[in-house]
């Protein structure tokens, strides 16, 4: 047994010796060969990597839309023309995160398999209760159905308000302009281009539909319709007004910019006058309560102790 052990322990003595030794004779070659593959082996191989990993990206991706395909092309021919016009409405108020309705019909579907499927292989085989499995897997694959279209909603509700945030500078901007002598065509375009957010994507689409041949009128209704803001609406249909009726969109605007920025003040004061109300559950429930422990606890401490007496 001795013997075996010495023999490793020579075998491993005399390797790191014989390494010790090579790498000191051929310490500058090392280098050398290092810096080299360091400043040109590197990029060859980061880019025969990158080529392969958009090969496997572009591979998947295809793979993906072929199935994804399959699925739209069956889905189809079964959802009602009703059901897709519901969904154009939310998809529309939403800004279009989705291709179409039925993108997103068949994106519900996939999110409620995706989870439901795997709770009912992995926890049925081993659950003793097996009903309460099944009602699981089918409140989540309720919820995964649902939940798009809750995020649909907030989505809604995000882009509203930063329409009706960026409406006051967008159409103040736009008076400037007109008052500067430009059309009300040409100072939209100007402003839309350089502003970001959907205000501005919204009235470049305007402008594309009027150059593919709508009137001013028609491409402002479709606009109106598309952006579901009570203040925006009202915006554009005083503008239509003004377009009929030949007032001059200067003042128009600056009239209505005036009001915006009203109606956003009072909203303003409106969410000041709610906060007391919205203070008021989060104070009885976990201010209060502590409150009441740090003040009396010690009087309920030397009651239940001592008693009445001192």
């Amino acid at each position: 047994m001795l013997d075996i052990v010495f023999i490793f322990l020579s075998a491993g003595f005399v390797t790191f010796v014989s390494a010790g030794i090579l790498l000191t004779v051929f310490k500058k070659e090392i280098a050398f060969n290092e810096r080299v593959s360091k400043f040109f082996g590197e990029p060859i191989i980061n880019q025969k990597k990158e080529s392969l990993r958009k090969r496997n990206d572009d591979r998947l991706r295809e793979l993906f839309n072929q199935y994804w395909n399959k699925g739209t092309d069956l889905l189809n021919q079964k959802v009602s023309k009703e059901e897709r016009k519901k969904l154009d409405i939310l998809l529309r108020d939403a800004g279009y995160p989705f291709k179409s309705a039925i993108d997103f019909r068949l994106f519900q579907f996939v999110l409620s398999i995706g989870l439901s499927v795997p709770i009912v292989l992995f926890l049925l085989p081993a659950a003793d209760n097996k009903m309460s499995v099944w009602m699981i897997a089918i409140i989540m694959a309720i919820l995964g159905f649902r939940l798009p279209v809750f995020q649909l909603g907030k989505k809604k509700t995000a882009r509203v308000k930063e329409i009706n945030k960026a409406m006051p500078d967008f159409f103040d901007t736009v008076t400037l302009l007109l008052e500067a002598g430009m059309g009300l065509d040409l100072a939209i375009a100007e402003v839309a281009k350089k502003g970001k957010g959907p205000l501005s994507e919204e009235f470049l689409q305007t402008l594309e539909d009027m150059k593919l041949g709508k009137s001013r009128r028609e491409a402002f209704y479709d606009l109106r319709k598309r952006v579901p803001s009570d203040s925006f609406q009202s915006i554009i249909t005083s503008l239509i007004q003004a377009d009929q009726l030949g007032i001059g969109m200067a003042k128009a605007l600056g009239n209505l910019t005036v009001r915006v920025r009203e109606q956003r003040r009072e909203a303003a004061r409106e969410q000041a006058m709610k906060a007391p109300v919205k203070m008021l559950f989060p104070m009885v429930f976990f201010i209060f309560p502590s409150l009441f422990i740090i003040i009396l606890g010690p009087l309920v401490i030397q009651l239940v102790t001592k008693g009445l007496g001192v």
